[in-house]
C-alpha cells in the first residue's frame, strides 16, 4: 500500500527519468518480498540494507533500492500493511511538511 503522496512522488521520478528501468524492476521485486514473505524478510536480506529511522522518521523503516535510492516506509497495525511513505532516488531522508 503507497500513500498517495508516495505513489505521485513516484510517478514524478518515473516520467522525469530519475529512475531507471533498472530501479523500477528492483523496487517491483521489493513490493513481492513484502507481499509473499513479510516486511519482516526485508531486515534479515542483506541487499536491502533495511534498517529503521529516527527523528522526523521515527516508527519508518528504510529499504535500499539502489545506491542512493530508498523506499521509506512503516509497518502499521501489526499487521501485514505496509505503508510507503516516500521512494526517494537520491537518499534523501529530509521530510516534507
Amino acid at each position: 500500500m503507497e500513500t498517495q503522496q508516495a505513489e505521485q512522488g513516484l510517478e514524478a521520478l518515473i516520467k522525469s527519468k530519475a529512475l531507471s528501468e533498472s530501479d523500477q524492476f528492483v523496487i517491483a521485486a521489493w513490493t513481492r518480498q513484502v507481499m509473499f514473505h513479510g516486511p519482516e524478510s526485508l531486515s534479515i536480506d542483506p541487499k536491502w540494507a533495511d534498517h529503521e529511522l529516527y527523528e522526523d522518521w521515527k516508527g519508518y523503516r528504510s529499504s535500499s533500492f539502489s545506491i542512493a535510492g530508498r523506499i521509506i516506509y512503516r509497518i502499521e497495525d501489526k499487521v501485514v500493511k505496509v505503508k510507503v511513505a516516500r521512494i526517494t532516488n537520491d537518499h534523501n531522508y529530509k521530510r516534507s511538511k
